[in-house]
């Protein structure tokens, strides 16, 4: 059977939220995996699929678990444990997504996303991949007023980048070709 990314994204937080404190974590992951330096759509969607699945819990919990000598107590530890979670949840997906770096290794290429502040970072960035005192200078294509394409040749390797600007913060998507 061939599972689709899009749909185990989506349902195994279903799964997950029932693992106290680590289900969250996982879950917070998973989604910032899915929307990648999108760190909006992946707090939006961590925080609405958090808020979701903890009320089920809750419910389920709450409502057809019955511990007659510490059931007031219970209840508080499903609700305290659900608001960690959903925090947790949150946080872990804002964090992964603003400031992780997503990798794809295609034959003879790598395709990397991440976000950086400036274009100063930038340098600093893809020296992790190639020396940059072997490029030479960056032909830069203008594509709107938020977008611009560059591409830059690093002794064999062919470095072309979009960067695009989200609010404060500049997107950039690279792609590392091997010219040999």
């Amino acid at each position: 059977m061939n599972f689709n990314l899009k749909y185990i994204t989506f349902i195994a937080p279903l799964v997950l939220w029932w693992i106290p404190l680590l289900g969250p974590f996982l879950t917070g992951l998973l989604f910032s995996y899915y929307f990648k330096t999108n760190y909006r759509y992946s707090i939006i969607i961590s925080a609405v699929y958090s808020i979701m699945l903890s009320l089920l819990t809750s419910f389920i919990l709450i409502n057809f678990i019955k511990i007659s000598f510490i059931n007031s107590l219970f209840h508080g530890v499903v609700i305290l444990f659900n608001i960690i979670g959903s925090l947790i949840c949150v946080i872990t997906s804002y964090l992964s997504s603003k400031h992780g770096s997503f990798t794809k290794i295609k034959g003879d290429s790598i395709e990397t996303e991440f976000i950086i502040s400036n274009m100063n970072q930038l340098d600093e960035m893809l020296s992790h991949y190639v020396d940059i005192r072997t490029c030479n200078k960056p032909n830069i294509k203008f594509i709107d007023e938020s977008h611009l394409e560059v591409t830059r040749e690093c002794s064999n390797i062919r470095i072309t980048y979009d960067i695009t600007k989200m609010g404060k913060e500049l997107r950039v998507r690279a792609k590392f070709k091997n010219m040999l």
